[in-house]
């Protein structure tokens, strides 16, 4: 057992055969109030769940700017997409590497 803060407030995780860990981060906010959490951003984090570093930050999409609630869940299909799925606009978000 251990505890890595590292990937901030945890909503959703998914490992993949890689051993690579991603982190749904949907809590987060500089804010007063639900999800205080200062200095840390709402998206997902990927590391490995070997040593715990975080190698690549996904942000939330439309940061401040529009109706979400950040990933809550998060899958990964076999060809490495991400998927963020989003409570408030009960919507599933893809992000494909470039």
């Amino acid at each position: 057992m251990d505890e890595w803060k590292q990937f901030s407030r945890p909503s959703g995780l998914f490992i993949d055969k890689h051993d690579t860990l991603y982190v749904a981060d949907s809590e987060s906010r500089d804010a007063d109030g639900y999800g205080h959490n200062p200095g840390w951003q709402r998206g997902i984090r990927i590391g490995s769940v070997k040593d715990g570093k975080v190698t690549a930050f996904i942000p939330e999409p439309t940061h401040g700017t529009g109706p979400t609630s950040g990933a809550e869940g998060v899958a990964v299909d076999a060809e490495g997409h991400v998927y963020g799925a989003e409570v408030l606009s009960k919507s599933v978000k893809r992000y494909v590497k470039k």
